[in-house]
């Protein structure tokens, strides 16, 4: 396991006051010591314009203390989808959050679609033939699923369950019917908790899904698999809940 990051993850930007830098910071002190840390390098506009047009590139680039970090954020969840290639999962703790944004706008504290972007380059790159994506945040991933619609290489599975047993049971449910596929690629949203916006899921219940990530993807591609960041805004224990879900996606214990 590696955790993809960059100082500048934690830089102040214009958004909504929820999407703060303490996110990043609090997660980042968790993990600090249990996994190596990647720096990525920042994305290219090439790799923006595989799914976003460039009027809205443009919009992003006007806000001059936004864009640069956003451009990091991409190249961050291209990092962990490269690393994920050898079979090695990682975790881009990245923000923004991507979701959100759709080719031609965006909302939702998003601007990139990190995880639309960071798919389609393994695609274009001939790296991967199908990718499933698994959205375990609280809000749909519209952006995501906007850009991938009709395609038959990527499945986008949003799972939007509000009762505890059923939302479990679905991530393992597109995890086998979704199959086969050579990346499982997830848009990890920590707000499912139980004392976050979603109030929902268990801290332990995301190392529950990291597991069963981790399992299938042993099982069916080879262990290729990684996650993003995307929503959480509990911050006291929005930390351990990543760690939890990491601890599942390295394939270790429930500690």
């Amino acid at each position: 396991m590696k955790v993809v990051y960059h100082p500048l993850y934690a830089s102040e930007y214009p958004t909504a006051f929820v999407e703060c830098p303490e996110r990043v910071e609090v997660i980042r002190k968790e993990l600090e010591g249990l996994y190596p840390f990647v720096e990525p390098s920042t994305a290219r506009e090439e790799d923006v314009l595989l799914v976003h047009s460039q009027g809205l590139l443009e919009e992003v680039r006007a806000v001059a203390p936004l864009y640069p970090i956003a451009m990091l954020a991409v190249g961050g969840a291209i990092e962990a989808a490269r690393i994920a290639l050898g079979g090695e999962p990682a975790f881009a703790l990245i923000r923004p959050p991507g979701h959100h944004a759709s080719p031609d706008h965006y909302w939702g504290f998003c601007f990139f679609n990190n995880m639309a972007i960071a798919v389609e380059r393994l695609i274009r790159d001939g790296e991967v033939n199908r990718v499933l994506i698994l959205d375990i945040d609280l809000h749909y991933g519209d952006g995501t699923a906007n850009f991938f619609s009709g395609r038959q290489d990527v499945t986008v599975v949003n799972i939007q369950e509000e009762d505890r047993e059923r939302f479990i049971r679905r991530v393992f449910e597109a995890l086998e019917d979704e199959a086969p596929y050579d990346m499982v690629a997830v848009s990890a949203g920590f707000d499912r908790y139980r004392l976050d916006w979603g109030g929902t899921l268990e801290g332990e219940d995301f190392w529950t899904i990291g597991r069963a990530i981790r399992q299938k993807a042993d099982e069916v591609c080879s262990g290729r698999c990684f996650a993003v960041l995307e929503g959480g805004y509990y911050l006291p224990h929005l930390g351990r809940n990543v760690r939890l879900f990491l601890e599942g996606l390295a394939g270790g214990r429930n500690g």
